[in-house]
């Protein structure tokens, strides 16, 4: 039996799995990343941690699986997707990971999209979220030291095979991201380096999710446990892993994660630009030639956010005795009428990635002094499935003759069956989750196992090894009592945007 082992570097914990070749996990583990908050608007991680952490994980896996290392075949990672972090020339980092929830590039962001917004949406399929802060960096001491801009997954996969600067890479699954790539061409774009003056040589090579960059070196054996010579595919972005994970493979699949980012996605046969409305990413698949169409929003944080904030106590009540804090809640907020009683959240608490608005901030508003804390917690659900809406809406209109499955839901929020029902409600469509909820760990695993050969049919392996789970259908009519409040939810960011620029400056 040959192993495989994926690692899920994700924005607020880390996770490494081992898998045999028959998707079964023989074991797994986890441990919470690091974010520092040094002051408003600001979020930084330390680099460095990503190996450290990783290396921990994949030595407990190896211990509690019991399995000899010499059985593993191949290793990815995956990683968060909207930050950017450098190393220099020997492959050690220069600034921390500066991560999407980081607004420091503000000023950056909207002179990009200012001055070339609709040059960078058409080359990439997307609005930048890291390649202002790459004009950042510029500016700082810093830059000289850099030799290249590169991903956490690259980094530890760097670090575990032992590469150098001149050796960095990033995967496909990134670049939309940049703002400075032609995604069609799956290369860095010569007019928009220009055009924004960044030294194209501190941009790393391009390369396939499943390419070899190499294989684990005698220090990746002394920090892992793991032997010399493991192949070390070359990852991809944490979102693209879980839809390969999930079997997000065919066109018109649509998925729904709710995760620290909650997004709707759709599976696409083709590049697609959304030049008219701005809300979707354009992202390559991690295998073969699909794309997805996703919206993104960091509804989890905020969701998160809310119960440290507002529901500390009753939290520490609830899991001293055991329970689950999230189900207590919903089943509080299920006793609150559709609509939250005219209560409506925004849920961007830290800016708008599509279309991109740095200034925009959280919002409630329509409360009264009837309203109480489910209802706050309900909306903040309902907001999620009033953008879902919205964003489903265009992805119609961009794909007229594209059939839409049933939604996909994916990530921690899929166990959330209130949360399901609204969705399902409001968008009108089937919610479908799975048996499984290791599906970033599973996805890199199965990239390895692309990337060396051991697996040839991507949507045949992951079809055997993901099965549904509960589906939620639809209630006929719900939708009719959300509607008024998805209108005002869409118009809310229009009527804000001078109030949201006032506020941000």
């Amino acid at each position: 039996m040959k192993h495989l082992i994926g690692i899920d570097l994700g924005t607020t914990a880390a996770k490494c799995a081992i898998y045999g070749e028959d998707g079964t996990c023989l074991a797994d583990a986890q441990e919470e990343m690091k974010i520092l908050y040094p002051r408003s608007g600001e979020a930084e991680q330390d680099a460095r941690d990503f190996y450290t952490v990783a290396c921990r994980l994949i030595r407990s896996c190896l211990a509690s699986s019991g399995i000899d290392g010499k059985s593993v075949a191949g290793i990815a990672i995956d990683s968060q997707m909207g930050g950017i972090m450098s190393i220099d020339n020997n492959f050690r980092p220069v600034t921390y990971y500066d991560t999407p929830l980081d607004s420091r590039s503000a000023a950056e962001n909207r002179f990009m999209h200012e001055h070339y917004g609709d040059l960078i949406l058409r080359k990439n399929g997307s609005f930048s979220t890291f390649g202002n802060k790459i004009l950042y960096w510029k500016k700082k001491n810093e830059w000289k030291d850099i030799h290249a801009f590169i991903q956490p997954s690259a980094y530890v996969a760097g670090m575990l095979a032992g590469l150098s600067g001149t050796q960095a890479y990033m995967d496909e699954t990134f670049i939309c991201f940049s703002g400075l790539a032609d995604l069609e061409k799956s290369s860095w774009s010569e007019e928009l380096c220009r055009a924004l003056e960044v030294d194209g040589a501190k941009l790393p090579r391009i390369v396939k999710s499943t390419d070899i960059i190499g294989a684990t070196t005698s220090a990746a054996h002394r920090d892992t446990g793991l032997p010399e010579g493991i192949p070390i595919a070359a990852g991809c972005g944490d979102q693209t892993a879980g839809f390969v994970g999930a079997g997000i493979l065919d066109n018109g699949q649509i998925v729904d994660v709710s995760g620290t980012a909650c997004i709707l996605g759709v599976c696409v046969d083709a590049f697609r630009c959304d030049a008219q409305h701005k809300t979707l990413a354009c992202v390559k698949s991690a295998v073969g030639d699909r794309y997805y169409l996703i919206s993104v929003v960091l509804g989890g944080r905020t969701h998160n956010w809310f119960i440290e904030e507002f529901c500390a106590e009753e939290a520490e009540r609830i899991r001293h005795g055991g329970g689950d804090v999230y189900r207590e809640l919903d089943e509080k907020a299920a006793r609150i009428a559709p609509g939250s009683d005219g209560l409506i959240s925004i849920n961007y608490l830290q800016g708008r990635f599509f279309p991109p608005d740095p200034s925009v901030r959280g919002l409630f508003i329509g409360h009264t002094w009837a309203h109480t804390r489910p209802h706050f917690y309900r909306a903040i659900l309902e907001s999620i499935a009033y953008d879902h809406y919205l964003t489903r809406e265009i992805i119609r209109e961009l794909l007229p003759r594209t059939a839409l499955h049933a939604v996909t839901a994916i990530g921690s929020g899929a166990q959330s069956e209130l949360w399901m029902q609204i969705k399902a409600d409001v968008l009108q469509a089937p919610y479908q989750s799975l048996e499984r909820s290791d599906l970033s760990t599973l996805g890199s695993a199965l990239l390895a196992g692309f990337s060396i050969g051991m697996f040839s049919r991507p949507e045949e392996v992951t079809r055997r090894f993901v099965k549904p789970d509960k589906r939620i259908d639809p209630r006929p009519g719900a939708d009719l009592a959300y509607r008024k409040s998805i209108e005002i939810y869409g118009e809310l960011f229009r009527a804000l945007k001078d109030v949201y620029r006032k506020m941000a400056t």
